[in-house]
């Protein structure tokens, strides 16, 4: 790996901290009823294989990640599931963003997906917005090889 990449991977790194981090505070809902975003304990979407840039199993409230340069020369595709009703809000910022929204029933997984073209400069931002701080949702990225 070069200096750079490795410079690219740390401070994607870095951010990914601060995005976990901002994501796992507690709801500004008052009282008890409060729900406090964090991991999940289960698998919304299955783990992608080695395609995958990034999985996120099983999250609960708002959140997002963040990826070090992929190639530049494949397109990719990020998939978000949710489940408990509701929906989620994603947006993948960069020089191609993009945003859709995923619906999540009760009792079942709500899929959408979304390709990001091929282009330079791919670090990448990935939030998701729950329209209710119970929602549990999962994602990945996927890019051939």
């Amino acid at each position: 790996m070069t200096r750079t990449g490795k410079r690219t991977l740390a401070a994607s790194a870095a951010a990914l901290a601060g995005v976990l981090a901002v994501a796992g505070t507690a709801s500004a809902q008052p009282g008890p009823a409060a729900v406090q975003s964090g991991m999940g304990t289960g698998e919304i979407l299955p783990y992608p294989g080695e395609t995958g840039l990034i999985w996120i199993p099983d999250w609960i409230g708002d959140g997002g990640a963040v990826t070090a340069s992929v190639n530049p020369s494949q397109p990719f595709t990020v998939t978000v599931g949710c489940q408990g009703g509701g929906s989620v809000q994603v947006h993948v910022a960069g020089l191609a963003p993009a945003d859709f929204t995923v619906q999540c029933p009760v009792g079942a997984t709500g899929t959408g997906s979304v390709e990001i073209p091929a282009r330079p400069g791919r670090d990448l931002l990935f939030t998701v917005t729950a329209s209710d701080q119970a929602i549990h949702w999962g994602m990945y990225a996927t890019q051939a090889d």
